[in-house]
């Protein structure tokens, strides 16, 4: 008999990349979504907005099925979570809710553990603290940081193409982060969910960097001037931007380590990896 997964928001950057991998390895996959994208060819669709609960609830009532593992990847209220629950409780052996590095407040100077003090600095990361709390302590939780997309344009794509432009290509150097590229952390996102792991888990590629040094290291990889990348504040830190952001936020993947897993790839190889593909 085959496994079945339910992923919540399963057309989005890393949900869409779930649900094609859980396809690829044979599950019976389910993706909700709000309908406004495709789900994955092969995937049982279930058309609900996640803020109209009883559309939601209605959704998962009509689909007559029991799941061995529920993954949201959407949900960051923690009325987002109460209602996993609440559904969910006698459906599923297991739910998995995908966090953030906003839950910390980005005064460390070593990589975040999983047991590390929290300190949101805006709403968003406030929410998906309480999430964390209200999901109970079976639920397995991933907190990962600056995810890039697996298979859609996303910031490697834009700089090669800034950085092909001729002019400067500016870029904030005063938050540090690990960036996580999707295509690597949904093999363990998958892992997590089916081995039942409890708790929080802290799952990013290797290495902490800025935007900046980012930059230089898409230039470098596409045999383009890193020079032409030049350092700027950063509209996470400035009030540019309506949220602040945690000036540190990279992650330490102790659990995993602990788990015997192998160590997520470095960022920097994910970047070569995504600009080889970017440029033939």
């Amino acid at each position: 008999m085959s496994r079945k997964i339910l992923i919540i928001g399963g057309s989005g950057f890393v949900s869409g990349t779930l649900a094609r991998i859980a396809l690829e390895q044979g599950f019976e996959t389910w993706v909700l979504t709000r309908g406004q994208r495709p789900a994955p060819a092969g995937a049982h669709t279930l058309v609900a907005d996640r803020k109209d609960p009883d559309a939601f609830a209605r959704a998962i009532q009509e689909a007559e099925t029991d799941w061995d593992l529920v993954i949201d990847c959407i949900g960051y209220q923690p009325d987002d979570a109460i209602q996993d629950i609440a559904i969910f409780r006698q459906r599923t052996p297991h739910l998995a809710f995908v966090s953030t590095d906003f839950v910390f407040d980005g005064v460390a100077s070593t990589p975040y553990g999983e047991n590390d003090r929290t300190g949101p600095l805006n709403a968003y990361g406030a929410s998906k603290l309480e999430g964390e709390g209200l999901a109970g302590p079976e639920a397995t939780v991933v907190r990962t940081t600056w995810l890039q997309p697996a298979d859609a344009p996303g910031m490697v794509e834009r700089l090669i193409v800034a950085l092909a432009s001729g002019g400067p290509v500016r870029m904030g150097d005063e938050r540090v982060a690990c960036p996580t590229f999707i295509a690597d952390l949904v093999p363990v996102l998958r892992y997590l969910g089916e081995e039942r792991v409890a708790g929080v888990v802290h799952a990013t590629n290797g290495g902490a960097t800025s935007w900046f040094d980012f930059a230089r290291g898409v230039a470098t990889a596409a045999g383009l001037d890193p020079g032409r990348v030049v350092r700027t504040s950063d509209p996470g830190l400035d009030g540019t931007l309506p949220a602040r952001r945690p000036p540190f936020s990279a992650l330490d993947n102790g659990v995993l380590r602990a788990l015997g897993r192998p160590a997520i790839r470095h960022h920097g190889d994910a970047i070569a990896e995504a600009v080889a593909r970017a440029v033939g």
